[in-house]
């Protein structure tokens, strides 16, 4: 058997994955990257990046503070300090 050329994807951060799966795949990504760099975040580690990633996304409106809101609630929920 072969070994493949590229290491086994990487799940996504369940942020991320909410975002996607209400804008799609593409438009979702484009999403992410964008508030990734409002928030001056290079990825999501801790609790603390996805409270900061949620707040950043909430400025958005509409859909995206729904789900802003529901990101950074589930970050305080994992330890997240409020801000």
């Amino acid at each position: 058997m072969m070994e493949s050329a590229h290491p086994p994807a990487r799940p996504l951060d369940p942020a991320v994955s909410k975002v996607i799966n209400v804008m799609g795949h593409e438009r979702g990504m484009a999403v992410v990257d964008e508030v990734m760099r409002h928030a001056n975040l290079r990825e999501l580690r801790t609790p603390d990046d996805r409270y900061a990633f949620g707040c950043v996304l909430m400025k958005r409106g509409g859909v995206f503070e729904a789900i802003g809101r529901a990101i950074k609630i589930q970050a305080i929920l994992y330890g997240a300090s409020e801000r």
